[in-house]
């Protein structure tokens, strides 16, 4: 699916000129020199597989008679956090998500969520993809595939929901994320503010303390916020955030600017949503096409619980089996993000293994384990700051690109550890690429 290539050297100021808004926007990443490929059959593939996905959690919902409590419960998430759940106006689960993808034996199957508004590398995707046609840098991507451009889309879809054409999003997060200094996560931010005002969307980044509810609309200083694009989550046991997300959902619930996105949708983020999706109890009550389509979205997961269960065709007593079976297995907790406590089977000792399965099952919060998918290696090449490459392998995931329910593109991300370290993320120096589809 990658073609290997050895570019030759870059000049500096070539690659200066073309990462000139990437490094404005302060993303963090190396700059990769070789185009993600893809064929386009994988691009109809990767879309079944999110439908397949999105008709499963749909059916969840129907299962639940609609009701998002009895739908938490069912997927073991504590009713204490129905305050969080209730704090702003429900939404489409679906709006936007970068669900993960791992393709492997040409099979794209989906290992975490990411559903909602924090969904990140949109407006990335596309600050890459102008460095890549930048003359300088155009011969190493000529030919190579179709590049999909998805921020253009994105605006569209806030221009829907804007309160008032003219006003201006406000990119809001909590004041405390800056507390020890300017937010890690800042460049996602300053990289939608960037791309967005290319495309006639005025935004700005906004501490929610910060937003001010008045009479005639919600202000940050001057300018009147027409949409809050929501990158944070509430502390259900912090009554500041929860009070001043009340402040806030008040003005939106009164149609003075609307709240991008509710925090309903949130529940389908634990990574349990994967393990009944994939469970026998579940899918049994499916119809047939679409237990089966499930069945190749998502991999085999399960609730970490004493319980009877099929591996493949075969009933295993859970526990022991995933003892038994460490090097088939990923074991991850439930709630969270960027591969934090995550073990990896294969990359454990077994004594290690045991101690975490008996931790996750003590912890009051779920825990999942999942089959260990190991992605193709792909050959990158990386340019430094003064243009010289370096090649490395490694495996590769694929964020896929949903809004508005429906899957638009995605972005490769390149792991840097090899095959000894498959944990591939941002906190391990993952690599983003745009990918390029080729092919009939």
């Amino acid at each position: 699916m990658n073609v290997s290539m050895s570019p030759p050297a870059l000049s500096s100021e070539v690659l200066l000129t073309a990462t000139e808004d990437v490094r404005a926007a302060g993303v963090p990443y190396d700059f990769a020199v070789t185009p993600a490929r893809l064929p386009r059959a994988m691009y109809h593939a990767m879309r079944a597989t999110w439908l397949a996905f999105r008709e499963g959690v749909e059916a969840l919902i129907d299962k639940n008679g609609g009701d998002f409590r009895r739908t938490a419960a069912a997927l073991s998430l504590h009713a204490h956090l129905t305050p969080v759940w209730e704090a702003f106006p429900p939404h489409d689960w679906a709006m936007i998500a970068r669900p993960d993808m791992i393709i492997a034996q040409d099979m794209p199957r989906i290992v975490d969520v990411n559903a909602g508004s924090l969904a990140g590398h949109f407006a990335i995707n596309d600050m890459l993809l102008r460095a890549h046609r930048t003359p300088g840098l155009r011969p190493l991507f000529a030919g190579v595939g179709e590049p999909r451009f998805v921020m253009g889309r994105y605006a569209d879809v806030l221009r829907r929901f804007l309160a008032h054409p003219d006003d201006v999003i406000a990119v809001s997060y909590f004041a405390e994320e800056d507390a020890a200094g300017p937010s890690s996560a800042r460049f996602h931010y300053q990289a939608e503010i960037d791309e967005l005002g290319r495309l006639g969307l005025p935004a700005r980044m906004a501490h929610v303390e910060d937003l001010e509810v008045a009479t005639g609309g919600v202000y940050y200083g001057a300018d009147r916020i027409g949409l809050i694009h929501r990158y944070f989550l509430l502390d259900h046991d912090d009554p500041d955030q929860m009070g001043h997300a009340a402040r806030i959902a008040v003005a939106a619930r009164a149609g003075l600017t609307v709240i991008w996105t509710g925090l309903q949708g949130e529940i389908f983020e634990s990574k349990t949503t994967i393990a009944v999706l994939s469970d026998e109890r579940f899918t049994s009550g499916l119809t047939p096409s679409l237990a089966a389509s499930l069945g190749s979205a998502v991999p085999w997961t399960r609730s970490v619980e004493e319980r009877h269960t099929f591996w493949r065709d075969t009933k295993v007593d859970l526990l022991p089996w995933v003892v038994r079976n460490q090097a088939l297995l990923v074991l991850k907790p439930a709630i969270g993000g960027m591969g934090k406590s995550v073990m990896i089977g294969r990359e454990t000792s077994p004594s290690a293994w045991e101690a975490q399965l008996n931790t996750a099952l003590a912890d009051a919060k779920p825990w999942v384990v999942q089959e260990l998918l190991v992605a193709d290696t792909l050959e990158f090449a990386l340019a430094d700051s003064t243009g010289a490459i370096h090649v490395e392998r490694g495996p590769a995931v694929y964020g896929a690109f949903v809004l508005d329910g429906e899957f638009i593109g995605a972005i490769c991300r390149y792991g840097r550890q090899g095959h000894s370290g498959l944990m591939i993320n941002g906190l391990t120096g993952a690599v983003p690429a745009p990918v390029y589809w080729s092919g009939g």
